[in-house]
């Protein structure tokens, strides 16, 4: 549905998508476990970066990385990914 939207509304205010993004995001990660989710959801982050500054990213990828860090497959997707 975010994806849908971002053209218009991301040009207009990224952060207010951003932050709606990472609300969506959030549950989503925690719903799901397996490599094939984990990568869906490196995707969206790799999509999501560029819509505020860095430091605000990591700071989300972070708590990301913390909040599952009982998860190695989500953290071994994620350093695939760059992040």
């Amino acid at each position: 549905l975010l994806k849908r939207y971002r053209e218009a509304v991301a040009r207009v205010d990224p952060v207010e998508y951003f932050e709606c993004y990472r609300d969506q995001l959030v549950p989503f990660a925690a719903g799901e476990t397996g490599r094939r989710h984990y990568r869906e959801i490196a995707d969206h982050l790799d999509e999501m970066q560029e819509l505020v500054p860095r430091e605000r990213f990591e700071e989300f990828v972070d708590f990301l990385k913390e909040k599952h860090s009982n998860r190695p497959a989500f953290l071994d997707e994620l350093e695939k990914a760059g992040f």
